[in-house]
């Protein structure tokens, strides 16, 4: 496993290199017509009818809302909500999505969703871009746009992540709202070694003339076999301050591999408010017999609530 890992690792540099390579080579002129044009191959496809949700109807109006799957950039689906009411068609609304390439290098992904019921309208759009400038440097900008109530919300968010040392890599947000809600968000990834991670991210959010503050810090101990070996550690600290109510958090995470098919995982959350949980799992993929034992407690709970009927 660790050879084909390895390999994995050379084959994904050799095509960095190829994709480098590949952008000082001409470009085939019929290529690109039959792409704009479309080609004898991408001949559009009906896709199947989705099932209604059951009614008093003889109608079945499944033809109504039949689509075509072709090559086209703009993906245009029916949303079905099987819940629905009776003597309704059971599609509420419609969903649109399309990736754009700015110039060859810039992804544009753009998803939108409109339903609407017998009452209220619910419009989600969603413009995201990520840029890659350097190595190791990378800019992502979205833009959201939904329903809240009767009004819309608009956010307009960026993140820019980027290694400022080494082994260190480091993440700066900025969040903005129209409701007059502003985030900022700094985070720090530190890989210590090959074994060793410790993420620390603090955040700030604005809004209305409160503010409110939180921080978090993570750290993970990994096999020194990672990723072949199972043993993991993950420790974390939460931190929040909202006009003065401080709350703390602490969980902790640990993963204990028990012969080659068996994982034991235990969970640890307390804060400071007194209240927490515990829990331990046992996962196993090679014997049933390890989750039937698992029953055993279910059922004795189950007879400990049974009680003598008493006639008077």
């Amino acid at each position: 496993m660790k050879k084909q890992l390895k390999e994995k690792r050379k084959r994904r540099r050799m095509m960095k290199k190829m994709q480098v390579a590949a952008k000082d080579l001409p470009i085939d002129t019929n290529e690109t017509v039959e792409e704009e044009t479309g080609s004898a191959a991408s001949v559009p496809v009906p896709m199947p009818d989705l099932a209604l949700p059951a009614s008093f109807d003889s109608d079945n109006p499944t033809h109504r809302y039949r689509y075509l799957d072709s090559s086209n950039q703009w993906l245009v689906r029916p949303v079905l909500e099987p819940n629905g009411w009776d003597h309704d068609v059971g599609y509420e609304g419609i969903n649109v999505e399309r990736l754009f390439v700015i110039k060859d290098k810039i992804p544009v992904s753009f998803s939108s969703q409109l339903s609407k019921d017998k009452k209220d309208a619910n419009l989600q759009m969603e413009i995201a871009s990520s840029v890659k400038h350097g190595n190791g440097k990378a800019t992502s900008l979205g833009f959201d746009m939904q329903s809240v109530g009767k009004d819309l919300a608009y956010t307009l968010r960026s993140e820019t992540r980027f290694s400022n040392y080494r082994k260190n890599k480091a993440t700066a947000g900025l969040s903005v709202t129209l409701l007059g809600d502003v985030g900022v968000k700094v985070e720090d990834k530190l890989i210590v070694n090959k074994r060793g991670l410790l993420v620390i991210s603090r955040s700030t959010m604005f809004g209305r003339g409160d503010v409110a503050y939180g921080g978090s810090l993570e750290a993970t101990l990994r096999d020194k076999d990672h990723p072949l070996g199972r043993l993991l550690s993950k420790l974390g600290l939460s931190v929040m301050d909202w006009h003065g109510d401080l709350a703390i958090g602490c969980n902790s995470q640990t993963h204990i591999p028990v012969g080659r098919y068996r994982n034991l995982i235990g969970r640890v959350n307390i804060n400071n408010k007194g209240s927490g949980q515990v829990s331990i799992r046992l996962n196993s993929s090679e014997q049933l017999q390890i989750a039937l034992i698992s029953l055993l407690p279910l059922v004795r709970k189950l007879i400990s609530y049974t009680q003598p009927v008493q006639f008077g």
